[in-house]
């Protein structure tokens, strides 16, 4: 006996979006990995990007990078925040329950370098964004 399970064109619309989200995470982080493994040099062993399980589609909890040198993990961890925003994530600890990916840099050197200057274009269209003037023509900064 097979059930059908019947589902609105909404539903089904929020579903894909939902999918959509799921990958482009995994190419986000990845190339934020491979970002992080130029900045810091040997130092990053993987990237753990942590979502809730009912969060929205372009949430994600915590990023946890997993580092060779304890001290500077804060400072990668602001890097990876940083680098994940400028590619449109929204940082949103709620203190739920979560799941994890985890993130490794590539092998190939052209992916490597492909994912870095992807990233790094990011980060210079945010600055620009938010170095924009206000309507009332001040920064927000």
């Amino acid at each position: 006996m097979t059930f059908q399970i019947h589902r609105t064109p909404e539903e089904l619309a929020a579903m894909q979006r939902s999918r959509d989200a799921a990958r482009q995470l995994d190419v986000d982080a990845r190339d934020v990995a491979n970002w992080l493994d130029a900045q810091f040099p040997g130092m990053l062993v993987f990237l753990e990007v942590q979502r809730h399980y009912s969060c929205e589609d372009y949430d994600i909890a915590h990023v946890e990078p997993r580092v060779t040198d304890r001290p500077r993990r804060h400072e990668v961890r602001e890097a990876a925040e940083l680098a994940l925003k400028s590619l449109g994530w929204k940082l949103n600890p709620e203190g739920r329950d979560v799941r994890s990916e985890f993130y490794r840099p590539l092998a190939s050197a052209h992916a490597r370098l492909a994912a870095t200057a992807r990233v790094i274009k990011a980060l210079k269209t945010a600055e620009t964004l938010d170095d924009a003037p206000t309507p009332t023509g001040e920064n927000d900064n």
